[in-house]
């Protein structure tokens, strides 16, 4: 079982680290795009499966905008560039954690093996109506900052053509002719069914629409999944996020919730930030490289 892991990150590299060795072992790869801003590259593990993407290939991430897909979307070329034929490609977090150890991580894939794992939010979803306002409006770039006077205003705007669950007026033109599905951004699919979603996400037509979207990295993937071959074959995403009492980010993990991660049914938990919480960390460290 050979696991192609894709990982964006920013900073927090000692916790990256960690994560990585827990995860590694001789067939698994490492591919990280690190953010233009980032200047963590030369406290990053070095090892010859592990893989950060040239400067001319990292992109400047910004919330809610294309450049996450973007960043994606270069990963995913890294990986098949490469020659290297792996069972699945799984896009993390460098905030991610392993929550099972490495064997019973494979274990568990060679048990559902050819199964895709992903979110699918589709229209018997109570929130659908909501979140494909996020792709039928025309969100310019500024309007997706996190400052005061843009979250003000964009808020006025989905009020003002509509409301939340519905577009009455300045719709825009659906031209890619297909529906909108939505769900995380974090999933793990096999080589195969990541590959055929790589070759339609270089159509820039998607790209070119989903720039103008509000979280595209929240759609994009899911759309583009749902008209692959593999539509049929997928169960619920792998990793776990807490979005109880949260609004722009998911819960950050702490001590505190280590008996929640623990127990959960999931292989891989985000968020953890070793400047906000590093016990809960080496914590998971600890388990999963001595029990």
């Amino acid at each position: 079982m050979r696991i192609a892991y894709i990982i964006l990150c920013h900073k927090n590299a000692k916790q990256m680290n960690m994560m990585i060795d827990v995860l590694n072992d001789e067939e698994n790869t490492f591919f990280i795009h690190l953010d233009k801003k980032s200047n963590i590259e030369s406290l990053i593990k070095k090892g010859s499966n592990i893989h950060i993407l040239p400067e001319d290939k990292r992109v400047d991430i910004k919330w809610g905008d294309i450049s996450m897909i973007e960043a994606t979307k270069n990963l995913l070329q890294t990986v098949f560039d490469s020659n290297e034929k792996y069972d699945y490609v799984w896009l993390l977090s460098g905030q991610d954690f392993p929550l099972k150890k490495q064997s019973k991580i494979k274990k568990y894939l060679e048990e559902n093996k050819e199964k895709n794992f992903i979110e699918i939010i589709d229209q018997r979803d109570l929130m659908y109506k909501r979140l494909l306002k996020r792709n039928e409006l025309y969100y310019p770039e500024w309007m997706k900052k996190m400052n005061l006077l843009s979250k003000i205003v964009k808020f006025m705007y989905i009020i003002l053509t509509g409301g939340l669950n519905r577009t009455i007026i300045l719709k825009r033109k659906n031209n890619l002719n297909t529906e909108f599905y939505f769900g995380s951004q974090w999933w793990t699919l096999t080589y195969e069914c990541a590959k055929e979603i790589y070759m339609m996400l270089s159509d820039k037509k998607y790209i070119t629409y989903y720039s103008n979207c509000l979280v595209p990295d929240e759609s994009i993937i899911q759309t583009l999944f749902m008209k692959s071959n593999y539509r049929n074959e997928y169960q619920d995403k792998l990793t776990y996020v807490n979005w109880n009492g949260q609004i722009n980010h998911p819960k950050t993990f702490t001590i505190n919730d280590y008996d929640e991660l623990i127990n959960s049914k999931y292989l891989m938990a985000r968020k953890f930030d070793e400047k906000i919480d590093d016990k809960i960390i080496k914590k998971l460290y600890y388990d999963l490289k001595n029990n």
